[in-house]
């Protein structure tokens, strides 16, 4: 290495820097970009741990390992650093299964582009620090290719799939230049619940779904308008639903899965699904579950939809149930919660009364002002229904 050797970014060439560096520092080493994805790895790595042997095998660092980069500030520390950093993750007791690791920023300019990670025993010597360093400046451009490259595909892959989800005939043509499976197709949204201060949580949740739904699916993704979209072919829409449900509960995104169309002229309208689910899981602020799919909610995003109408054209969904809300507000009474705990319980008097504990009869009173106060008719069907449709609407209505 300190003779001035090149190293290519061809699997073979990285192979060849990955074993270099091993050998001048002694130790298994992997490398990794800036988005903790495995670039290479040496041979020699049968003595190491689970968490380099999940790494290797995921392609990545695992989302159960990312954690230790916080310990001790670690992720800071790297990101500011351009010399070796040493980790002992069993004598902070973070994870006594994990060895100890001697770390190596890569930087190009003052860019952290990636690192390397070795396997020793204790803190780095004065040789191994050296090489590391050395090693560190010749894999630089290589990943620095890397980067530019993978940004690249990035790009591209993003307009594909953004043509797919405009459906037509845009969408047929990009279907026939992507690794997309023919058949029947879905899109999938996903949405942080609050701003991110960057797209990592969608990108981890996109190479999630890949992992979860198996490479043989399919399917294509990339992030767009500030959300994550997968098209995916449909096989079996259960199936669809539980990776999408597990996915979820992995990443903590808001996650919509849109109807399942024919072909990939038509995935405009599952891609409006999709958003629509997930504008009204965030709506709900994820009490409705934050994952669906759009027949499981289609009746709440309708509703969801009118309230929007209504508010455009400057009129109040909620009618008489706003008026009723106002003056419970006013005098602090609790009349429309009484009347909405009535009919989910429907209206076992009883039932509810125990809910809000308090007696029958104060809650037939409470009924009877609701009436007086608001024209709220409970013996009348149609305007029973009204009632009902009404207090959905206004639950659709906050945050």
């Amino acid at each position: 290495m300190s003779g001035g050797a090149m190293y290519d970014d061809s699997p073979d060439g990285l192979l060849a820097l990955a074993n270099s560096i091993a050998g001048l520092v002694g130790a298994p080493v992997t490398i990794e970009d800036d988005a903790s994805e495995l670039i290479t790895y040496s041979p020699g790595q049968e003595y190491s741990d689970d968490a380099r042997v999940a790494t290797i095998l995921s392609r990545r660092v695992p989302d159960r390992y990312r954690p230790l980069l916080r310990n001790d500030r670690l992720d800071v520390r790297l990101a500011g650093s351009s010399v070796p950093l040493y980790a002992d993750f069993r004598a902070s007791g973070a994870a006594p299964d994990v060895l100890p690791r001697a770390i190596m920023p890569i930087r190009v300019d003052d860019l952290s582009v990636g690192s390397i990670w070795a396997i020793v025993p204790t803190a780095p010597s004065r040789e191994q620090r050296a090489a590391l360093e050395e090693a560190a400046a010749l894999a630089a451009p290589v990943l620095a290719r890397q980067i530019a490259r993978r940004r690249g595909e990035e790009a591209r892959r993003a307009a594909a799939v953004r043509a797919l989800l405009g459906g037509g005939a845009g969408a047929v043509e990009a279907a026939a230049e992507l690794p997309l499976a023919p058949g029947p197709l879905a899109v999938v949204a996903l949405r942080p619940l609050s701003p991110a201060p960057s797209g990592e949580p969608l990108r981890r949740a996109l190479a999630g779904l890949d992992g979860l739904a198996g490479p043989a699916l399919g399917g294509v993704h990339a992030e767009a308008d500030g959300a994550g979209y997968a098209v995916l072919p449909v096989r079996d829409e259960q199936r669809l639903a539980r990776v999408v449900r597990e996915l979820q509960d992995r990443s903590g995104l808001v996650a919509g899965v849109g109807r399942t169309v024919p072909g990939p002229d038509a995935l405009d309208r599952s891609r409006a699904d999709a958003d629509l689910v997930v504008r009204l899981l965030t709506r709900l602020g994820g009490a409705g579950g934050a994952a669906a799919h759009i027949r499981d909610v289609h009746l709440d995003a309708l509703l969801m939809q009118t309230v929007d109408l209504a508010d455009e054209a400057g009129h109040d969904p909620l009618g008489a149930i706003a008026e009723l809300e106002r003056y419970d507000r006013e005098r602090g009474t609790d009349l429309l919660d009484s009347l909405a705990r009535y009919l989910a319980a429907g209206e076992d008097a009883r039932l509810a009364a125990r809910q809000l504990h308090v007696h029958p009869n104060t809650l037939r009173y409470r009924l009877r002002r609701a009436h007086e106060i608001a024209g709220l008719d409970l013996t009348d069907p149609a305007a029973k229904f009204e009632i009902q449709l009404r207090l959905r609407l206004r639950a659709l209505r906050l945050p």
